[in-house]
């Protein structure tokens, strides 16, 4: 699996950010909707950086 570059996941995860519109809705959706941005951005960094998990344990 080829690594993606850290900042082009930021970049995909903060484009979709941007353009939701529920994100103005308040500052309590502002803050929720960054930080679950933020959690997706955090687990796919994670993934790329560990590589492919096997099904198998023992492999």
């Amino acid at each position: 699996m080829a690594q993606k570059d850290p900042t082009k996941i930021f970049e995909k995860y903060y484009t979709e950010w941007m353009d939701n519109p529920k994100r103005l809705e308040s500052g309590y959706d502002y803050e929720k909707t960054y930080s679950e941005m933020m959690k997706k951005v955090e687990m796919e960094v994670f993934q790329n950086s560990v590589g492919e998990i096997p099904i198998n344990k023992n492999r």
